[in-house]
């Protein structure tokens, strides 16, 4: 177990829950998952509609640099999910970060991260619901997206509304379904000759067109924010690590295994779009990019199989996405953090749903652009989460007692590299200076935090009131 001595985490004692206060690890329970579910799941975490159609937007703003921008998102993706991993190996417990954060950072940490997460989370499932009706328009081109997205959206809602034991198989068995179709793609784009190869030319997409670097480094640069969207599903490690049967041996092995796949699907994956489609005419957000690299190389049924199956696949973390999301809002209810009425997840089924349907029902005012826009605002507010989480490790390695060198998962060069992470975070964040329509998301961004921080203010001061009235001493 672990409980909170005068600031530092620590072995030993029985605590209690984390939304109370105090780091434990789950009680009860038998750990099963090894490393090879483990890294399924966090791969099935991360891939979705970021890779299977906003990479479009992003190959649009770099050509094929997007490759490059792909590698430092990786980069980026690596130290944070080791920070994240470093805490959670070294101390599991059933949770997120925010339980982490708490102890590190403080009580407005956990809050404010906590209410972010969750309206990310919204932003990002309405994403999910708008890609799958975007891949659904390919069967029926004259249906609404926002009628499509809507309906997905309800189903959804009220699917989490049923008894959810199936959840996690149907997940992990979607997880291997998206990892093995873009591994399949890979292997058909090397086997078609698009991919480089000793005894293949360069293609001639990639130097045509303005070359490989049409837009320059601005262009890199651009689609960053929409790369980070696309690799902002790493909690699942993180949170997982308490089921684990060796936490640090399997998050360890679980984490290498996830930071080089994403890093060889998502380079390999764009540079045979980019050199199967002229940058300048993969779709965006009328289709999957992948579909139509598939159309110039494969089969014709080929393209409709894949589209299937992004289709099923997206569903499917749409509904266990919502799953995670409303059991967090009711674990910030009993923890003083949210409203009392949410503390069950059903009860938060109905706040994160209607919400939820609000936000896939945009692309009726902005039938063209609404999923980028979610992309977007979900973007900047996953580099805020991965921000706190770099922050939280800084602060909570300097807590714990164990040593560096006891400790089998952290980041290196520690704390330059962690507080390099920050740094570039804030710099993609800024590209929103110089990237067309991601001032809007920006700022949806940055009043979500200030909103965010004005409720804890609140919050605290509620708070110590009800403690003067009762009588006892405020803490500080």
């Amino acid at each position: 177990m672990a409980i909170h001595d005068k600031g530092r985490v620590v072995p030993g004692g029985s605590g209690s829950s984390a939304v109370s206060g105090h780091l434990a690890r789950p009680h009860g329970g038998r750990r099963r998952l090894d490393a090879t579910r483990l890294t399924l799941m966090t791969l099935g975490g991360i891939m979705g509609s970021g890779l299977f159609l906003a990479s479009g937007q992003a190959i649009r703003y770099a050509g094929p640099g997007v490759a490059l921008a792909f590698a430092i998102g990786a980069g980026a993706m690596a130290v944070e999910i080791t920070a994240f991993a470093e805490m959670a190996a070294a101390v599991p417990v059933k949770g997120s970060f925010i339980d982490y954060s708490r102890h590190a950072l403080g009580p407005w940490a956990a809050f404010i991260g906590g209410w972010i997460f969750w309206f990310s989370s919204v932003l990002n499932l309405a994403a999910e619901a708008t890609a799958g009706a975007i891949f659904t328009r390919l069967w029926l081109p004259h249906f609404p997206i926002w009628g499509i997205s809507l309906a997905y959206a309800l189903a959804i809602i009220a699917l989490n509304f049923l008894p959810t034991s199936g959840f996690g198989t149907v997940e992990a068995a979607m997880a291997g379904i998206k990892v093995g179709a873009v591994g399949l793609f890979v292997l058909a784009a090397a086997a078609s000759h698009l991919l480089p190869a000793a005894h293949a030319p360069t293609p001639a997409l990639w130097t045509a067109n303005g070359g490989f670097f049409p837009a320059g480094g601005r262009g890199v640069a651009q689609a960053m924010v929409l790369v980070t969207f696309s690799m902002s599903g790493t909690g699942v490690l993180g949170m997982a690590a308490a089921q684990a049967a060796n936490p640090e041996r399997t998050v360890g092995t679980a984490l290498h295994r996830s930071t080089l796949a994403v890093l060889a699907f998502y380079v390999l994956a764009s540079l045979a779009i980019t050199a199967a489609v002229p940058f300048h005419t993969v779709p965006s957000t009328t289709g999957s990019p992948f579909v139509a690299a598939l159309g110039t190389f494969a089969p014709p049924w080929a393209g409709t199989v894949f589209n299937a199956v992004i289709l099923v696949a997206v569903l499917s973390a749409l509904a266990a996405g919502l799953f995670a999301t409303n059991r967090v809002l009711a674990a910030m209810s009993r923890g003083g953090d949210a409203p009392k009425i949410v503390r069950t997840p059903r009860r938060a089924n109905m706040l994160t749903g209607l919400v939820l349907a609000l936000a896939s029902s945009l692309a009726y005012f902005l039938p063209r652009s609404a999923f980028l826009y979610l992309v977007t605002a979900t973007g900047f507010q996953a580099l805020f989460i991965w921000m706190l989480i770099v922050l939280t490790q800084i602060y909570y390695r300097r807590r714990a007692r164990r040593a560096p060198g006891e400790m089998r998962i952290r980041v290196p060069l520690y704390p330059w590299l962690s507080w390099l992470e920050v740094v570039l975070l804030a710099a993609i964040a800024a590209t929103a200076l110089i990237t067309p329509h991601e001032a809007l998301p920006l700022g949806i961004g940055l009043a979500a935090v200030a909103l965010a921080a004005i409720g804890y203010l609140i919050t605290r001061a509620r708070r110590g009131a009800a403690t003067r009235g009762d009588g006892a001493p405020e803490r500080s």
